[in-house]
């Protein structure tokens, strides 16, 4: 039967000490519990102590009353980290800058990855910026609104509610455009469109109306046609016949809209306006991406003034070659969308 060892014969107790007040620990912790700095080591030499004798976990009663703590160790203290009254902060050497590697890709293979005609890269402090060449449309309110008149190769997305004045509004700015002009109609017939367009005005020989939704199509007329300005009505009619899905539907939308950027930012391409509708929350019918890919968004809305005759058409928002926050007025007649001066913008043209 073991019998029990006497009080004296207890396994030693393992004390640790705080290197900066000497604070006494029965058991380890990460910090001082007198003076909270970090960093207990275990006492080196430690006489058995009686069971009965053993205090609280911190032996504050075995040790005197340690020292206010410095501000700074002493200079012949050992360089702790964690002890140092200030944290060091971090510092960055930079060398000189290495020299400039060599490239990867020889001259004869580089000519077989880009072609000659491939744009390279230049400094940006060797580009100089040029100003845009607008065409006027022949409205005032329009010029105002899209920064001074519509850019060539730009793709312009017009949206609003059914029965605004979408349709009338596009065939008096291609009118007022002055040039050869495409209008495509995926929503009437050719004899519709003359119809609205005698009785608003907006008749010319430079513009020509073609009934088609097949977007390839679309664009061997345009190329035939060296229109400078092409019209879609509306974007949910075009159809692109490589991809599934009926028009309307969202990959049909994004494709159409995808190709006709395309199509609008080639060499010498023309400028495209396209007509969309708007949901009844309000938005742009579509997936969302078809606002990001345009250069210019524009929202025709009915207005209260002239018995519920005004339109007003502003910037929703983007607009890559002038300001968004104008707002062009109109009121809707028998003989389409007549320009108001409201806020004065005729004379800031």
């Amino acid at each position: 039967m073991n019998q029990p060892r006497s009080e004296w014969q207890q396994k030693p107790v393992r004390r640790y000490i705080c290197k900066r007040c000497s604070a006494v620990h029965a058991i380890w912790s990460a910090r001082c519990l007198r003076c909270t700095a970090y960093g207990l080591e275990l006492e080196p030499h430690v006489d058995p102590v009686p069971a009965s004798s053993m205090q609280a976990p911190f032996l504050a009663s075995t040790v005197p009353p340690a020292a206010p703590r410095p501000a700074a160790l002493p200079q012949d203290a050992p360089s702790v980290p964690y002890l140092d009254p200030v944290r060091p902060h971090l510092s960055i050497v930079r060398d000189a800058p290495p020299p400039d590697p060599e490239p990867d890709l020889s001259p004869a293979e580089l000519a077989d990855v880009l072609p000659p005609s491939s744009p390279m890269p230049v400094p940006i402090t060797a580009i100089t910026e040029s100003a845009y060449e607008r065409d006027s449309t022949g409205l005032p309110p329009v010029d105002y609104v899209l920064g001074g008149g519509l850019v060539p190769s730009s793709v312009v997305l017009l949206a609003s509610p059914p029965g605004v004045g979408k349709s009338s509004l596009t065939l008096q700015v291609l009118v007022g455009l002055g040039h050869r002009c495409l209008y495509v109609t995926g929503e009437e017939t050719c004899e519709q469109v003359a119809g609205t367009a005698q009785r608003i005005g907006a008749m010319s020989d430079n513009l020509l109306v073609l009934a088609e939704s097949d977007l390839a199509k679309i664009f061997a007329h345009a190329r035939a046609s060296r229109a400078q300005t092409i019209a879609i009505d509306s974007i949910q009619k075009m159809h692109c016949v490589d991809i599934s899905g009926r028009p309307g539907s969202p990959s049909q939308v994004k494709e159409a809209t995808d190709r006709l950027v395309k199509f609008a930012k080639k060499k010498n391409g023309p400028a495209v306006w396209i007509i969309g509708h708007v949901t009844g929350e309000g938005e742009i019918a579509g997936p969302k991406t078809i606002e990001h890919d345009v250069d210019v968004v524009l929202e025709l809305s009915q207005g209260v003034k002239f018995e519920g005759a005004e339109r007003r058409l502003r910037c929703s928002g983007k607009n890559r070659f002038g300001p968004t926050n104008l707002v062009g007025e109109f009121e809707l007649t028998g003989k389409g969308l007549v320009p108001v001066d409201a806020d004065g913008w005729d004379e800031k043209l």
